[in-house]
């Protein structure tokens, strides 16, 4: 009886295959931005996400006090800041990725007070 359960059982076996990149499928990231960004600082505004170069991201955003210079874009998988410069307290635009992988979002007060950024961004 033990020899007939021991081999009558299946045994199944897993594969992997490999996915080309641009059959990834990856979550958007969206959503409201409410913070408020110290002087001459870099804050990010969400967690890593991957993305496909080509991709872009769309900022709709004003902060106070206007007159504040301030820098709206993506910290990319070579670790550097890509990034819109905005003076007039808003921000409508979109920033093209050119590296596929790992990616975060953030804004920089280059001013030497704080200030208030809120609006959305889509990816």
């Amino acid at each position: 009886m033990i020899c007939v359960m021991i081999f009558s059982s299946s045994t199944g076996f897993a594969t992997a295959a490999e996915i080309p990149g641009e059959n990834l499928i990856t979550p958007k990231v969206s959503g409201t931005v409410d913070h408020q960004v110290s002087a001459k600082a870099i804050t990010p505004i969400n967690d890593w996400f991957y993305a496909s170069s080509g991709n872009s991201i769309s900022y709709d955003c004003t902060y106070t006090p206007s007159s504040a210079s301030v820098d709206f874009g993506v910290i990319a998988p070579d670790g550097l800041f890509y990034s819109v410069n905005c003076t007039n307290g808003t921000i409508k635009q979109s920033i093209r990725i050119d590296q596929s992988g790992q990616c975060m979002l953030a804004i920089r007060n280059n001013a030497s007070y704080d200030v208030v950024v809120s609006g959305t961004v889509k990816y």
